[in-house]
């Protein structure tokens, strides 16, 4: 899927026609060819403004497909073609996002202006923290719950049922099922064949009585419910439920059933999360970068950032660089960004960004509905002009104005109201952020997110661009061995020396200053 595309293309009605199309398609198929994807879908709105997604049956069609997860990129001819309105933007970035889409833009390769950057970074990072904080709230509420030991919508085992109180009780139907199948398993039998057996003996309709026998076995075997303990939302409550089986029951399968266990299976290998991943550049071709691992002669596994064009053998010479150095170089620039002067000043613009642009979308779809009100009164009088007949079409009419008078005063107040996002309301997002850990992944990716608008990687220096300002700082940093994860042995990779870094910032005439 990473190598996988659709493209979508959209023209307005000012004058545009399908030969818009065409030169998009044009450029959009021969950026995906240089970045070796493979498109397999176009979507298409013709005649449609780009001030809001709404209505744009094909875009929307588009973010529902992303979640079947058949593609990994959407191709743009420019990002005002994706949507022009930095609320839509940001809000279907972020669905796209969730299903691992990115969205590329052929003719700007990394993003739109810095404002829009700052805005659509910010609106995915706060509503990241408010969610979270949601989270917290919502486990508070169910904590509550678990102390008094109450049902909380998960599924009730085999055996039980819950009463108009929340409370666990036994279900009489059910207990001796429970209760025989430990006294099978106690007795050694097979998971298999206790499922044939209950199947057999309790099953109505001769379908399996567990479906999929061994595994439902397996966890009713390892629950703790059925000796009295309440286990849920990460309590362990003893008597917080009636029991079934006694304890000696209990422990005695537990024993069978790891006496029964083949050998142990290899842990599943944690999955490393590449944190900058669609932001980081390879500095020698400007392609893309993406996390890769590899396992030195000590079986440890090491983990890298590589060059798409290098991966690919189409002629970069750019070595890998370790993941975890780079990343904590560029956390620590995202979080030095958190001053007091850089909170105030973008919970101002972010605010200001807001309400701007609250103003544009509200105003437009008005507009739009205006434009639909006289043009259904100019069809109403046509009517009356070709002999329909008069009293039906008056009464359409006269509803017709009054919709179009309630338009044209909703329009007047969306000139001087519009929702915005509180100042203060980033401001204590911010300040909230700042106070995070470091070592937590949630509020690394959260900073990431943020600040890095694109990271240049040299063999001995880092370029960042900030999404805030648009403005790139140089850091350099002792030159790392071409470690390929498994080419040659990371154990024998000299460190890096991060404290001895020195930095510049690149101003836009690209003379270097002192910082």
């Amino acid at each position: 899927m990473k190598n996988i595309a659709v493209a979508y293309y959209r023209y307005s009605d000012s004058g545009q026609s399908e030969t818009s199309i065409e030169g998009q398609r044009k450029d959009v198929q021969a950026f995906a060819e240089k970045r070796g994807l493979t498109i397999i879908r176009e979507y298409i709105d013709r005649a449609e403004s780009a001030t809001s997604t709404e209505n744009r049956d094909s875009f929307n069609r588009m973010i529902a497909d992303s979640a079947k997860r058949q593609f990994g990129h959407v191709i743009v001819y420019q990002f005002d073609r994706f949507a022009r309105n930095r609320y839509d933007s940001a809000v279907n970035k972020g669905r796209l996002k969730k299903n691992g889409v990115v969205v590329l833009s052929a003719k700007e390769p990394i993003s739109e202006d810095a404002s829009g950057i700052l805005l659509e970074s910010v609106l995915e990072g706060y509503a990241e923290f408010f969610s979270a904080d949601l989270s917290q709230k919502v486990k508070r509420g169910m904590g509550i719950a678990a102390d008094k030991c109450q049902y909380m919508g998960s599924r009730i085992p085999l055996g039980y049922k819950v009463n108009l109180e929340k409370k666990y009780e036994l279900d009489p139907a059910a207990v001796p099922i429970v209760r025989e199948c430990f006294d099978l398993a106690a007795g050694g039998m097979s998971l298999t064949d206790i499922g044939k057996r209950i199947t057999v003996k309790h099953s109505t309709d001769g379908k399996p009585y567990f479906s999929n026998s061994c595994n439902a076995l397996r966890n009713m075997f390892n629950n703790r419910f059925y000796i009295g303990y309440y286990t849920i939302a990460g309590r362990n409550i003893k008597d917080g439920v009636p029991r079934i089986v006694t304890d000696e029951q209990f422990e005695a399968v537990q024993k069978i059933l790891e006496k029964n266990k083949k050998a142990p299976a290899r842990a599943r290998a944690v999955e490393a999360e590449y944190l900058l991943t669609t932001r980081l550049f390879c500095g020698h071709c400007g392609e893309g970068m993406f996390g890769v691992s590899g396992t030195s002669g000590t079986g440890k596994i090491h983990h890298y950032y590589a060059c798409k064009r290098r991966w690919q053998k189409r002629g970069c010479d750019k070595k890998h660089a370790k993941k975890d150095l780079i990343e904590q170089l560029a956390l620590s620039e995202a979080r030095a960004q958190l001053t007091d002067d850089n909170i105030d000043a973008i919970a101002k613009e972010v605010s200001g960004i807001s309400k701007r642009d609250a103003n544009a979308l509200l105003a437009a779809d008005l507009k739009k509905k205006l434009r639909e009100a006289n043009k259904a009164l100019e069809r109403l009088l046509d009517a009356i002009e070709q002999g329909e007949h008069l009293d039906l079409i008056s009464e359409r009419i006269s509803k017709k104005k009054a919709e179009k008078c309630e338009i044209e005063l909703a329009l007047a107040n969306a000139e001087i109201e519009s929702e915005t996002i509180d100042e203060s309301a980033v401001r204590f997002f911010l300040n909230q952020l700042r106070q995070g850990k470091i070592d937590n992944e949630a509020y690394n990716r959260t900073l990431i997110n943020i600040f890095i608008q694109a990271i240049y990687l040299f063999d001995d220096k880092l370029r960042i661009v900030f999404s805030a300002t648009g403005k790139p700082i140089e850091i350099d940093y002792s030159l790392l061995p071409d470690d390929s994860g498994g080419e040659e042995s990371s154990d024998n990779s000299k460190a890096c020396d991060t404290n001895a870094s020195s930095r510049s910032y690149i101003p836009p005439d690209g003379v270097p200053t002192a910082l």
